[in-house]
């Protein structure tokens, strides 16, 4: 019996729940225990949009529901009545089938597929091989170190290697519980490339010596290779495949100047771009932003503006669980974690996987001048930049702006989302798209870094 799972064996786990066999069935099928039959369907599942939404009975309040709105002509008509009320309702909560709550937790083999309005999950065989032979790989790629883990050693390394002079393999012995079981070489590593508060020139021999050529740089690894882990490309393929018309939001960072402030970026599949200015890239700065955002959207709102989230390999995306997840109870069950979207990575240096976003950065660069810095810059300066370049018209839309088929396809939700976040729309003669629009102060540190650029200063 192989140890491994095959293909062929999960297209028969996929077969007999489409059967409806138990897991024991199953497991007795492919000699296999109940366990991990039971395991293999949980731990691989996929959630899918298939009919979602056919009808309004979604809606957890949808048979007592009373609610009513006025015509055009002033006429009243019952709310529910409409088509898809759900998305337009401020009251909408979920229902979810009782039937996923215990075995066999997916919708493969159900009856009531073709008229169920409810999100569902599947268990489907070529997606669960996906899903095991990117556990394969990224559980065994690279060296992940936390934002905590390197500011401990940081510390510990400081002033005994800068102004002591000791080793790294020193201090280590020393304090062994603030290098989290890290090899010394793994720490050396880290000190060559910038990331702890040492660097090489801090490290006598090390200055003495060639410095070796390196195929890793840890600068560029940068996401924790077990995060990645059911959130490649190739899974993020089959999700949409699954959930066909999903909106697709895609995540960058824009550098200004080295060491200074970063722009945080999104963008929405009608063009629509968000953008957050932050001290450095870290995953917390970047789930407090989620966070942010979940709170000025509310929770169901924010579901529908984020149902899948596609960002590149950046350290500040490290923690995807956080982004995913959110606390339902925080005061009294902080533990309980509920989920509010799915995030997905693209292939390293592939950054044309994205295409949407790296488009949208060059509208965002006619006036952020790349090389410039943005530390002089406030949230309040990147609202009114993003108000202007989301009021632009754009060919791609067929003359209409971002913020108009954003607000198009939302609905009044998102508009007062967007003056929540401080975006407004501006008229089309009053849009500017250059730099002097943050102010005469920038335009010059604009025009110094188009210099810059041409070796000119």
């Amino acid at each position: 019996m192989a140890k491994q799972m095959t293909l062929d064996t999960r297209k028969g786990i996929a077969h007999g729940l489409d059967c409806r066999l138990t897991f024991a069935q199953m497991a007795n099928m492919f000699s296999r225990a109940v366990s991990t039959i039971a395991n293999e369907v949980k731990n691989r599942m996929v959630w899918s949009n298939k009919n979602y939404g056919c009808t309004n009975a979604l809606c957890e309040y949808f048979s007592t529901c009373s609610k009513m709105y006025r015509t055009a002509d002033g006429r009243k008509k019952v709310f529910k009545d409409q088509k898809r009320c759900f998305e337009m309702c401020d009251e909408f909560k979920p229902k979810s089938c009782p039937e996923l709550g215990h075995a066999p937790y997916v919708c493969n083999g159900c009856e009531k597929q073709l008229r169920c309005p409810l999100r569902k999950r599947f268990y489907v065989a070529d997606a669960a091989q996906t899903n095991y032979r990117s556990t394969l790989t990224e559980s065994r790629r690279g060296t992940h170190v936390t934002d905590g883990e390197r500011a401990n050693m940081s510390d510990a390394l400081l002033a005994p290697v800068k102004f002591g002079k000791q080793s790294i393999g020193m201090v280590m012995a020393a304090s062994k519980e603030k290098f989290h079981g890290f090899s010394e070489r793994t720490v050396y590593r880290l000190a060559n490339s910038g990331l702890l508060s040492i660097g090489r020139s801090d490290l006598v021999q090390a200055c003495s010596r060639k410095k070796r050529s390196s195929k890793k740089d840890l600068t560029v690894t940068k996401t924790d290779a077990k995060c990645r882990v059911g959130r490649t490309y190739e899974e993020f393929l089959a999700f949409l495949a699954l959930n066909f018309g999903c909106q697709v939001v895609e995540l960058d960072t824009v550098i200004g100047s080295v060491g200074g402030k970063v722009l945080f970026t999104l963008i929405f599949p009608c063009g629509l771009m968000l953008a957050f200015l932050r001290d450095a890239r870290t995953s917390q700065t970047c789930t407090r932003i989620f966070n942010m955002l979940h709170n000025a959207a509310g929770t169901e709102f924010f579901k529908i503006l984020f149902p899948a989230i596609l960002t590149d390999n950046g350290s500040e995306f490290s923690d995807p669980k956080m982004i995913e997840f959110y606390r339902v109870d925080p005061e009294h069950n902080p533990t309980k974690l509920a989920r509010r979207t799915h995030v997905f990575f693209c292939d390293p240096y592939k950054s044309q996987q994205k295409p949407h976003i790296e488009r949208g950065h060059e509208e965002i660069r006619r006036i952020l001048v790349k090389g410039s810095s943005f530390d002089i810059l406030k949230q309040e300066d990147i609202n009114l930049m993003l108000s202007h370049v989301n009021s632009a018209p754009r060919t791609s839309l067929e003359g209409k702006t971002p913020y108009d088929e954003f607000v198009s396809f939302y609905g009044e939700r998102a508009r007062a989302f967007l003056e929540k976040l401080g975006i407004h729309r501006i008229n089309a003669e009053n849009v500017i798209l250059d730099p002097i629009l943050l102010g005469e102060k920038f335009k010059q540190e604009a025009n110094r870094a188009i210099l810059r650029k041409h070796g000119i200063i």
